[in-house]
């Protein structure tokens, strides 16, 4: 491989680590801010809601920063994420 292009893999690399671990701790804190609000272990990365999107984009963020979230819990700053609420219980 020339210098050139392991340079740019290099730079293409770190630009797509910052933005996975900027997004995993905006999302993360939010909902840690959340969950100490509400008392809570565990965290959404969203706002819990009773719909098929939120579930898809809550469980793709808990798949996706799955990596990010078990360094984060070992190094004693994480939580782990919730499960998913029990709608409609409390009627």
């Amino acid at each position: 491989m020339s210098k050139r292009l392991t340079r740019c893999l290099f730079g293409l690399g770190s630009i797509l680590l910052v933005l996975y671990v900027g997004s995993y701790f905006t999302l993360s804190r939010r909902g840690y801010a959340e969950a100490e609000r509400f008392n809570m272990r565990a965290f959404y990365y969203f706002t819990p809601e009773n719909t098929p999107s939120w579930r898809q984009r809550n469980y793709a963020c808990v798949y996706l920063f799955w990596p990010a979230n078990i360094v984060d819990q070992l190094l004693g700053f994480g939580k782990a994420p919730a499960s998913e609420p029990l709608w409609g219980l409390s009627r």
